[in-house]
């Protein structure tokens, strides 16, 4: 796609996001909350209402409840399906143990239900071990169980690790429908073209686009 083409396309992608921004505010996860949160959101929100999914966060990390996601972490599977159930969050039996497997290999890796840590260490290194541990750190990422095979494009963006929008069904639909991909496009050429369009978009990071393209293509199938 010529340089002109992409621009204009960037353009127009950039109103089509702060119009999202505007109309579905309510989609985007609490500003500076954890990475570890954030992604956990869009694990309840991407085929439930985000009101129902901000509900399950708080109260998961409300004090008077389980209060720290380490407390859900050695939660019973029991405790936290009820959780998802009272909220309305569904399949809660399918994700309720499949969240606490997600928490737990965190857990082993970092010694902590948080991600931080992880860019933190990254940090620290530089040449060959910076290398070495950014290969390694990207194998957990995506060996990571419990999450969909779309989740690890989260949170390698989350951490840095990539600097795209994450990729899933919801983001594809959502971008097939602005048209903005050339004609018989295959994977490799709409991620290309998915990050030239963030290019000059200020105020929302690529998960913040992320979370909004997921809200718009879920809406937009609720009216077919």
């Amino acid at each position: 796609m010529a340089a002109t083409g992409i621009r204009e396309k960037a353009k127009k992608f950039q109103k089509f996001v702060k119009g999202l921004e505007e109309k579905h505010p309510q989609a985007l996860p609490k500003r500076g909350a954890p990475l570890l949160e954030r992604f956990v959101f869009y694990l309840l929100a991407y085929s439930n209402s985000v009101a129902a999914a901000k509900t399950v966060v708080a109260d998961l990390t409300d004090e008077r409840t389980f209060g720290s996601w380490n407390e859900v972490r050695v939660s019973t599977v029991r405790e936290l399906a009820e959780v998802l159930h009272r909220h309305g969050i569904e399949p809660a039996d399918f994700l309720a143990p499949r969240l606490k497997q997600f928490l737990q290999k965190v857990f082993e890796e970092v010694d902590d239900t948080a991600l931080e840590p992880i860019h933190e260490d990254l940090e620290k290194l530089s040449g060959e071990k910076l290398k070495k541990q950014l290969e390694k750190t990207k194998n957990f990422i995506r060996d990571l169980p419990g999450i969909p095979p779309w989740g690890p494009s989260y949170l390698l963006t989350g951490l840095g690790l990539e600097q795209d929008i994450p990729w899933d069904p919801h983001t594809e639909q959502a971008l097939d429908e602005q048209k903005v991909f050339p004609p018989k496009s295959n994977l490799v050429q709409k991620k290309r073209v998915a990050k030239a369009l963030l290019e000059g978009l200020e105020g929302l990071d690529p998960l913040d686009v992320h979370h909004l393209l997921v809200e718009h293509a879920k809406q937009a199938q609720k009216k077919r």
